[in-house]
């Protein structure tokens, strides 16, 4: 019974999240006075990513005191307008004009970058299998993580996956079933320093349009880094002091902590780790990258890395399932602040993520076989409560 009540309360916040974010999205294409804040909503005709384009003013829509200039004189008229940049005017495309203009080959290179960040994810993670002492086929790591992947889709946040991951990879070796749940804890933590130190190098490299995230990634990296460190090397640990503070710490970390002590003997696993994280992303970053060039935006790869990475991070937020509302509202603010416009950063991010999500249920059906989804479901749970 409490396991229904807090599934309620979980999809309740995911609509709650859902629903305000889909209030933020600029729907239909607008425009407004430079230095402005107020927007009039109507059809942009013509290229959006263009120097000049011609507008047309919805009906109802009333145009704010104070906008002058002979765009501004046609459309209190009713006619449309004819709008250059450089006088005075800004406007942003909406979500289906961008969408619309979204080019089908831009698809293929959506799913390479995802395929390629499946092929660092299972090899990272059968890596630090084997590094934790429970040696697993490639196959079976493969079939584990497309689970996870499937299994996020549904669980609120990035963590319902990992929890399904570590309850499989336990039944797959109930001989060594904190090892196997270990390895999957490294898998995470790993990956989301790696995350953070990527998103702050490339925050750092664009700080003339990113500068506002730059301080905040670098507190939160070293941060991580030194917590890794105290928890990983005995000698420091033990120097600081820090078994006092470790007592404290709930019992579902305890497994967090042990996996960290497991792998500091074996530098070069992390090494390895870290690089695949590192692919992980980029391959990310570069899907990220073909459906933005798809849409006709020219954000440079660096900047799509960063978007990649930022929104990634705020995904992990267990509020929704596979991360949806607070990832595009974590895209939208990134392409906006790159220039691109907050309509660019969500439609980015719902075809990437609409993407992901087809090829996480393809994979996710097609490993479905039989009563075994009560089985993942139950070893999930476990683990779960036993954390």
């Amino acid at each position: 019974m409490k396991g229904a009540r807090t599934g309620y309360w979980r999809l309740a916040i995911a609509a709650l999240v859902i629903s305000f974010v889909a209030t933020r999205v600029p729907w239909a294409d607008r425009v407004q006075a430079s230095g402005a804040e107020e927007w009039v909503e109507g059809e942009l005709i013509g290229t959006w990513r263009s120097e000049a384009v011609s507008f047309r003013m919805d009906e109802g829509q009333v145009l704010p005191e104070g906008w002058d200039g002979g765009w501004a004189l046609a459309l209190r008229h009713g006619e449309p307008a004819d709008l250059v940049r450089s006088v005075g005017v800004v406007w942003e495309p909406g979500l289906w004009t961008v969408l619309g203009g979204l080019r089908f080959g831009a698809f293929f290179g959506v799913l390479a970058g995802v395929l390629g960040g499946v092929l660092c994810g299972v090899t990272r993670w059968w890596r630090l299998l084997m590094a934790c002492g429970v040696p697993t086929a490639y196959g079976r790591v493969a079939r584990l993580t497309l689970l996870g992947m499937f299994w996020n889709l549904i669980v609120p946040g990035m963590t319902g996956g990992d929890v399904v991951k570590a309850g499989l990879a336990a039944k797959e070796h109930p001989e060594q079933r904190s090892a196997a749940v270990m390895a999957v804890a490294l898998d995470r933590i790993i990956g989301l320093w790696t995350l953070l130190w990527i998103a702050t190098g490339a925050s750092w490299l664009l700080r003339e349009e990113l500068r506002v995230l730059v301080l905040p990634l670098l507190c939160v990296s070293v941060l991580g880094s030194v917590a890794m460190l105290v928890l990983g090397w005995p000698r420091l640990r033990d120097g600081l002091g820090a078994q006092r503070f470790l007592r404290r710490l709930p019992v579902r970390l305890d497994g967090t902590v042990a996996a960290l002590r497991s792998i500091a003997a074996e530098p070069f696993e992390v090494l390895g780790a870290v690089l695949l994280s590192a692919g992980n992303h980029a391959c990310v970053a570069f899907a990220v990258y073909s459906v933005a060039h798809g849409m006709g935006d020219e954000t440079a790869y660096l900047g799509c890395l960063a978007a990649s990475v930022v929104a990634s991070a705020v995904s992990a937020v267990p509020l929704a399932p596979g991360g949806w509302g607070v990832g595009e509202a974590a895209y939208a603010a990134m392409f906006g602040l790159l220039g691109a416009g907050e309509a660019v950063g969500y439609a980015v991010s719902v075809s990437y993520r609409l993407c992901q999500t087809g090829v996480s249920l393809l994979c996710g059906l097609a490993l479905w076989r039989g009563s075994g989804g009560v089985e993942w479901s139950s070893a999930g749970k476990a683990v779960e409560l036993r954390e």
